[in-house]
């Protein structure tokens, strides 16, 4: 007799939605996170009558992916409030102008370079059989149709706002995938009440159906007998037993949790040798007054992006590091106090070597801010920074934002099963199965680990 069906190790957004879709359908379901609450990267705290993302996030399709699709799976359609990136749209800062994409990039470039990358987001949209591109580079796929540097380094980008991998190394076909649903949906969004919004819905479909949620509780162990699971250890020692097992915890984590004798040698070596994506730096702003009512902003410069990405390497910290600028209270006003404002930037950091630089990355970032927004310091009430080292202590995966990056020979086919070669065991989250930027690519897996369970019958109640 097991004590239940179904143990979820992570509270992350791939593992509370599994764990709502998996409840829904009647398994008896217990999930276990590691920290005091759920949601991982995407969470949020307060502070000052602020409520301020761990992360800095905007999700791409809001109801009309795959977050959608599980609260309509789970007959909670309505349980989270999207406010779509509209009315002013986003905008783009570019040699101390905001502007708008694409109708005024062709002030920046020559003609024909705008008709080519006009062409390219047409074409975009019309590719079917993506298998092609799986082992080509966006890098490639655009420089088909222009090797205009600015617009490049503008492509480049993009692809480190969805992936936080530069895009010579960005598989094209995510890339591709990516670009063409959100332009085909419109619905880039962001959640009232802070991204904790998302996995606080997730937990209360997954609670609804009687699913456990159980906080401050580290697993140690994943318990195998016989080439099969039996269920968990935590660190206390105690066990529970279950049928099947789901890790939200990492590739790497998981395996170290069962012990790598239990795998074949050529699956450790491939799983060795997969990669993560790099990590971020995030200021949270609070501002005395509000300074801007733009609800999204990316500040960039023309640069060489391989140079660039060589140089964070070696451990060089841009002059004008690119930002990433959401402001959480343009989308909704009750995430700081009356008359308040709060400005979340982030950009893309690698882990080796930046605590030796951070002090410069965090002085580089608001020098850059401040470019953006002038009226910014003299209404500065306090700034909070989020390093690898955070990211790390929340979900480790090598202080990764995605987990494992999107790149060449780790997606469509290429990308790792949930299901693991050990009877009864899945993984879920940015680390298997799925597509999409971020938590929307965690919540795809979800729904495939999901499916595959379903399929396979492999609990029977």
């Amino acid at each position: 007799m097991f004590d239940y069906d179904i143990v979820i190790i992570g509270g992350g957004v791939g593992g509370i939605a599994i764990g709502a879709i998996l409840a829904s359908k009647g398994f008896k379901t217990l999930l276990l996170e590691k920290n005091k609450f759920i949601g991982g990267r995407c969470s949020t705290y307060e502070k000052d009558g602020f409520k301020i993302d761990v992360g800095v996030h905007l999700f791409g399709r809001s109801s009309k992916g795959p977050h959608g699709e599980i609260l309509n799976m789970i007959g909670m359609k309505d349980a989270i409030d999207w406010v779509i990136c509209r009315n002013p749209g986003p905008r783009w800062f570019y040699q101390g102008k905001f502007w708008a994409f694409p109708r005024e990039l062709k002030e920046f470039v020559p003609i024909s370079d705008f008709s080519s990358l006009m062409k390219l987001f047409r074409d975009v949209m019309k590719m079917k059989n993506l298998e092609d591109f799986e082992r080509k580079s966006a890098k490639s796929l655009i420089s088909k149709y222009t090797n205009n540097n600015l617009v490049h380094s503008f492509i480049d980008i993009i692809s480190l706002l969805y992936f936080v991998i530069p895009y010579y190394k960005t598989s094209a076909s995510e890339f591709v995938r990516c670009l063409s649903s959100l332009a085909a949906e419109s619905s880039m969004g962001y959640p009232k009440g802070g991204c904790i919004s998302i996995p606080r819905a997730y937990a209360c479909g997954f609670e609804k159906f009687g699913g456990k949620i159980q906080t401050s509780q580290s697993v140690s162990k994943i318990v195998v007998e016989n080439e099969k699971v039996q269920g968990v250890e935590l660190d206390n020692g105690r066990f529970i037993s279950s049928k099947l097992v789901i890790s939200n915890a990492g590739i790497r984590e998981t395996v170290n949790m069962i012990g790598r004798k239990f795998f074949k040698r050529n699956y450790i070596e491939n799983i060795d040798k997969l990669k993560y994506s790099i990590s971020a730096l995030t200021l949270k702003v609070a501002l005395k007054k509000p300074i801007t009512n733009f609800k999204l902003v990316t500040s960039f410069s023309s640069y060489d992006p391989e140079e660039r990405f060589n140089s964070l390497l070696k451990g060089k910290v841009p002059e004008e590091p690119f930002l990433f600028i959401p402001v959480p209270s343009n989308f909704d006003a009750a995430l700081a106090p009356k008359g308040r404002q709060l400005i979340i930037a982030g950009t893309a950091v690698t882990q080796e070597g930046f605590e030796k630089n951070q002090d410069k990355w965090i002085k580089n970032s608001f020098e850059s801010l401040q470019n953006v927004f002038p009226d910014l310091s003299e209404n500065l009430m306090w700034y909070d920074v989020s390093t690898p080292k955070d990211l790390n202590h929340l979900g480790g995966k090598e202080a990764s934002v995605i987990g494992l990056s999107q790149t060449i020979n780790q997606t469509g086919n290429d990308r790792l099963s949930p299901k693991l070669p050990i009877e009864g065991l899945y993984i879920v989250g940015g680390d298997a199965g799925g597509w999409g930027i971020g938590t929307e690519m965690a919540a795809k897996s979800a729904l495939e680990c999901a499916e595959q369970i379903m399929e396979k019958k492999d609990l029977m109640i």
